[in-house]
């Protein structure tokens, strides 16, 4: 499929590079890069072009029932994401740390992870420290 890089395919890559430790219902990338409402139809479409070509992740959330989508470029296919559920903030776990987990896994269970779409769900260290304790 050839890509055609327009203003809008521009804008999109550009404001989802440059927040890339975040995920974003297609809801709030619309109202980010579409104030007027005119041009959803092309992010939504956008969206799903990237997800395709590996650079976005497409991100589910079960208990809403919503996706969200994550900018992840050619280098995140390598190691682990984490995603804290009060804040949304989406970690990279190094490479290290990615790669001894996997070989727990693989080691005590036999099972094989796909790092390309492994997100581990939990609350970061600030959200920790920011909920009081019972």
């Amino acid at each position: 499929m050839k890509i055609y890089h327009t203003e809008k395919r521009e804008a999109l890559a550009s404001y989802m590079r440059l927040h890339a430790q975040e995920a974003f219902s297609l809801e709030e990338l619309c109202h980010t890069l579409c104030p007027d409402g005119k041009g959803k139809s092309t992010v939504y479409r956008l969206v799903s072009r990237f997800v395709d070509e590996g650079v976005v992740r497409k991100i589910a959330d079960v208990r809403t029932r919503h996706n969200s989508y994550q900018w992840i470029g050619e280098e995140c296919s390598h190691h682990l994401h984490l995603k804290c559920t009060v804040c949304g903030q989406v970690i990279h776990l190094d490479h290290d740390t990615s790669h001894k987990f996997e070989d727990t896994l693989r080691t005590a269970l036999s099972f094989m992870l796909d790092e390309e779409q492994t997100l581990l769900f939990g609350t970061c260290k600030g959200c920790v420290k920011a909920t009081p304790r019972r």
